[in-house]
């Protein structure tokens, strides 16, 4: 039985950092270990979720529900992985600033049919991404472990606290474990009593998976990468960090 939806905002402050490849691969992880995802982009600036699976424009998109075109549930795609996604139109003419964002009523026949509803929000703060947030219950901040990136993530924190959605915690993605990268210390005192619960190592290997249309998890399971999104799933799922695997324990170190 579908328990109580969890609706959850990606957000960043900035762009680059991995966002979508991140909801992607976690909406796949948390879909291996039975649960009921749909992945919804909400960049209606610049979409980058049907691109990067290869989906076809035949299918209505979030924009055709926001503009009440179609019903939600017309406009979800299955990708080959077995994700389901909403995404959203490609086309600069689809966004215009002047229309409504209600995602709240445009993702409500979700609730109860999906565990997770997974939002890829645009990069930035306020504005458009202020309305998907509003339609959330919990942010999950995703970021690089750098200086610029830091400060913005906590950007979008104080905007997300600001609109009474709690913080389920920090990605850190694409981590190198170079000598220029913010320390662990240094870290954890920006976010003070906000959690990593995510560590996703550099792999060269996702701008292929991305090539091929098909999320790392799926195309590598083996990788560092894709278990480090396993690993980031259970966590989200349970709320208890998963036990850290040789490359996190090595960053640690």
């Amino acid at each position: 039985m579908i328990s109580i939806t969890r609706y959850i905002a990606a957000l960043s402050g900035k762009g680059g950092v991995g966002k979508t490849t991140t909801v992607l691969n976690l909406g796949v992880a948390l879909q291996e270990m039975g649960h009921e995802v749909v992945a919804v982009d909400t960049n209606l600036i610049t979409p980058n979720m049907s691109l990067q699976l290869g989906l076809t424009p035949s299918q209505a998109t979030i924009n055709d529900v926001l503009y009440k075109r179609a019903g939600i549930m017309d406009a979800i795609h299955v990708h080959s992985s077995g994700l389901h996604v909403v995404p959203a139109g490609l086309s600069a003419l689809e966004y215009k600033n002047h229309f409504l964002t209600d995602y709240r009523t445009a993702l409500s026949r979700l609730e109860c049919k999906y565990d997770y509803v997974l939002m890829d929000c645009s990069a930035g703060l306020w504005g458009e991404v202020s309305q998907a947030v509003k339609a959330a219950n919990e942010s999950l901040i995703v970021s690089n472990p750098e200086l610029i990136s830091m400060v913005d993530s906590l950007k979008a924190i104080k905007m997300s606290e600001k609109l009474g959605v709690g913080i389920t915690g920090i990605v850190l993605n694409k981590i190198r474990g170079k000598h220029f990268e913010l320390q662990k210390n240094t870290i954890d005192g920006m976010l003070q009593d906000h959690e990593v619960i995510g560590k996703i190592p550099y792999d060269k290997r996702v701008p292929k998976s991305s090539f091929l249309r098909t999320p790392i998890v799926k195309y590598k399971k083996n990788s560092k990468s894709s278990k480090a999104f396993r690993r980031l799933a259970k966590s989200l799922d349970s709320g208890e960090r998963a036990e850290p695997g040789f490359f996190e324990k090595f960053l640690s170190f």
